[in-house]
């Protein structure tokens, strides 16, 4: 093949790539802007919350060393 016409498709290729990756990114913008900001707060709060809550499970025997 000429090579004009090889740079020719590796130029429209790579137009290609970059409109595909574009979109990709428009739409993972907009997924994210639809779903609204996380909180950190909000988790910040249930681990604190979690902490203040008395274990369910009695607390395990001590082990003990065996001789071999």
């Amino acid at each position: 093949m000429h090579p004009q016409i090889i740079a020719m498709a590796a130029a429209e290729h790579v137009k290609d790539m970059q409109a595909v990756a574009n979109r990709t990114r428009r739409a993972r913008a907009a997924r994210r802007a639809r779903r609204g900001v996380i909180a950190i707060t909000a988790a910040g709060r249930f681990v604190q919350e979690a902490a203040q809550a008395p274990c369910p499970q009695p607390p395990c025997p001590e082990l003990t060393a065996r001789a071999a």
